[in-house]
């Protein structure tokens, strides 16, 4: 099972990674977009250790996960699959 960091964003936009880790998701490469509801909405992540956030909404305050592996390139991961 994969883990995940929990980032917050706030309702002025502003992106938080918390220090919390989750896990047991199955890994991304091996599932789509709908077992890892409700975090379905992929934004980029620049200066920070994961470089991609699944948010459970697509606008304003919100809770999301991304991938602990920093190198990992989501898109291509799932796209393998």
């Amino acid at each position: 099972m994969s883990q995940y960091a929990v980032y917050i964003r706030t309702k002025e936009g502003d992106i938080e990674r918390t220090k919390n880790v989750i896990c047991g998701f199955p890994h991304i490469s091996q599932a789509p977009y709908g077992s890892l509801a409700p975090y379905i909405h992929e934004e980029p992540l620049e200066g920070f250790p994961e470089n991609i956030v699944l948010w459970a909404r697509s606008i304003g305050p919100t809770v999301g996960i991304a991938p602990l592996d920093a190198c990992a390139n989501f898109r291509d991961q799932n796209s393998a699959a």
